[in-house]
């Protein structure tokens, strides 16, 4: 998902914002330039290395990354001390683009030819796995579900993949960073893309319901070659930002239990003015971290 700013607050930029994995699997469009598109937009994305290197090196036997995209974390996970990596994601596309990113990395290719990263092709609803892992994570993935439904089946799917001493960890738009108004279409951003100029631009109509913000949220992309030639790429889906306290209350449900909660990758306190909202959760052993 998407960098919000506080000024717009706008869904769109940060490693919680736009995943394009849903726009991957209904449109009728080129998945190859959409994956890289993917990647010229949240390759700058480094705020939140830290928060997860640190939870990679207190819990590094084997880390599952629940919707990965293009692997943007897998370098970081690593260098937290990670021994095993399985990326797992809906869009064979970007898990191409990640299998590139991993050959172009000498870390990552030797973890590679190690056995100890593996790419897999999956639905985070209904994920099953022979092993056990101590760090799981889920970021930017919730707001693509359908709803609270969804997300149980999500959490519940996780928490049996967890090891007893193991943590999940829910990354998401905070309260802060959510529209409080419609938004007509308009330019969010203008980057290059080799010798191509990238145009996108997006609106976005809002409903408050009971179990959070609903969000029908529609781009355009404009990617003009050299040759003047340009390439255009409408996209349109649905979000669903679930307030902390719905995600706390999903979490119980799925027999999961908070281990820590932040509005920030800083570790700030999580209120009503979080950018961020981020909550730890255990099995029911607590893990390292709790209480910061």
């Amino acid at each position: 998902m998407g960098r919000a700013s506080r000024a717009g607050r706008r869904p769109a930029g940060r490693r919680g914002g736009i995943r394009l994995s849903d726009i991957l699997a209904g449109q009728p469009a080129d998945e190859r330039l959409l994956a890289e598109l993917y990647d010229l937009e949240h390759d700058e994305i480094v705020e939140d290395l830290g928060f997860y290197r640190t939870w990679a090196h207190r819990h590094p036997a084997a880390v599952l990354d629940l919707g990965c995209g293009t692997g943007r974390l897998f370098r970081t996970f690593l260098d937290g001390g990670a021994r095993r990596l399985v990326g797992i994601d809906g869009s064979p596309a970007l898990l191409e683009r990640a299998a590139a990113r991993i050959q172009a990395d000498e870390v990552l290719r030797d973890a590679f030819g190690d056995g100890r990263i593996e790419l897999a092709t999956g639905d985070v609803r209904t994920v099953s796995r022979p092993e056990r892992f101590s760090l799981i994570v889920l970021a930017g993935v919730i707001a693509h579900l359908d709803g609270p439904e969804d997300a149980l089946r999500v959490l519940s799917a996780a928490g049996r993949l967890l090891r007893p001493d193991g943590v999940l960890i829910v990354d998401q738009l905070g309260p802060g960073a959510l529209p409080v108004d419609d938004l007509p279409l308009s330019l969010d951003w203008e980057r290059r893309l080799g010798d191509r100029r990238v145009v996108r631009r997006s609106r976005l109509d809002r409903r408050e319901a009971p179990e959070g913000l609903r969000v029908e949220y529609s781009t355009l992309t404009d990617v003009a070659e050299a040759d003047g030639t340009i390439t255009r790429l409408p996209a349109g889906f649905r979000l669903w930002y679930p307030s902390p306290e719905v995600t706390v209350a999903l979490a119980g449900e799925a027999s999961l239990e908070v281990v820590a909660a932040f509005g920030s990758h800083d570790l700030e306190p999580l209120d009503d003015r979080s950018e961020r909202c981020i909550v730890v959760l255990g099995n029911g052993i607590r893990g390292p971290g709790q209480g910061e």
